[in-house]
């Protein structure tokens, strides 16, 4: 039975966001305390390694397993480590990127105006800051030191933010932000906050640029770990069992391959903001995707069993329109919304299945 046009509707067989947080790919360099402001690019090598067959069911259990792996140290004569990027925010969830049907489309511009009018998008500013702030988009090497710092550079001031100062699991206030600063203050805070919301929510089009860089203490020789490569199985005799990220670069006279960090993996760190999933299980933030998916776990906080997907919520369109456009008592934002909003600034394809569409014209 198709629907009355009368009836409020997000699902619809072609739909699809655009990405509103864009991120560069992230490049690793080594420092060095005595002479700041000199950054030498970490160049990835290769060697070969002797292992043992450790595996279940080994084909040769516990001999010898040579092999050829990708590698990254710090270069002797430096004591740090640089990862940098930068990230635009941009208002791309305000309304579809393609839509084949104009009510569906009306749909989705209503409901991102009224979490808009309701402050939403303040709310998810305050998140993906926090993300870069306790230095997430790091993973691994943000555990190989005792000292680092955060340097935020916007058009509305610098700030320098000490991860250590910030949970990964505990959402950061604003006052937790303001805590965890060692370079500036409440302007420049309010003024990166105010940014990023802006950002994702003008209706000029215009984006906000935020330039971030990690900055470590680290021994020289000591490895650092940037993004592996996924290798194609009719490649991977030819290539080292592990194949780092790396970007062509010219320095000291030479070519080199400088260690990356996928802007991929960056932006699921930054993405970390789902507070909202409501598992017992896992009580730590995950990255926000429609199911709820755990990479390090393989655990699906947001099954379609839960009834909490995205397409899930998503088909309450009038429930979630109005309970955005007619404010609680309380005046908060329910997480559904703000779930349902983190995914469309995620971006992707989310078209109805074959049988939902036809039921929705």
């Amino acid at each position: 039975m198709v629907k009355s046009p009368s009836t409020l509707s997000l699902e619809t067989g072609m739909l699809a966001f655009a990405r509103s947080v864009q991120i560069t790919e992230g490049l690793f360099y080594a420092t060095n305390s005595g002479k700041l402001g000199v950054l030498t690019p970490i160049e990835i090598l290769e060697k070969g390694v002797r292992g043992q067959s450790s595996e279940d069911r080994a084909k040769n259990p516990g001999l010898s397993n040579p092999q050829s792996v990708e590698y990254a140290i710090v270069p002797q004569g430096h004591d740090g480590v640089r990862l940098s990027f930068s990230v635009r925010f941009m208002p791309l969830s305000l309304r579809p990127h393609a839509c084949n049907n104009t009510d569906v489309g009306a749909a989705y511009v209503r409901l991102a105006q009224a979490y808009r009018d309701r402050g939403g998008y303040s709310t998810l500013a305050l998140l993906y800051v926090w993300n870069i702030a306790n230095a997430r988009f790091a993973w691994r090497n943000r555990f190989q030191s005792d000292a680092m710092m955060v340097y935020v550079e916007t058009a509305a001031g610098k700030l320098v933010f000490d991860p250590f100062r910030l949970s990964l699991e505990a959402p950061a206030t604003r006052a937790d932000l303001l805590a965890a600063l060692v370079l500036g203050g409440d302007a420049e805070l309010d003024g990166l906050l105010a940014g990023v919301a802006e950002g994702l929510s003008n209706d000029s089009h215009a984006g906000f640029v935020v330039k971030v860089a990690w900055d470590a203490v680290m021994e020289p020789a000591q490895e650092i770990f940037p993004s592996q490569e996924y290798v194609r199985d009719e490649k991977a005799e030819k290539l080292p069992s592990r194949v780092f990220a790396k970007l062509p670069t010219f320095f000291a006279g030479r070519d080199l391959q400088q260690a990356s960090m996928h802007s991929q993996k960056i932006g699921a760190a930054l993405r970390h903001i789902d507070i909202w999933h409501g598992s017992e299980a896992h009580d730590a933030p995950i990255a926000v995707n429609p199911y709820g998916g755990v990479q390090e776990t393989s655990a699906v906080l947001r099954d379609p069993k839960s009834k909490r997907s995205f397409y899930d919520l998503r088909a309450k369109a009038e429930a979630l329109i109005s309970g955005l456009e007619t404010p609680t008592l309380d005046g908060e934002i329910s997480g559904d919304a703000h779930f349902v909003m983190a995914n469309l600034i995620r971006g992707g394809v989310f078209g109805a299945s074959g049988k939902k569409a036809e039921a929705n014209g």
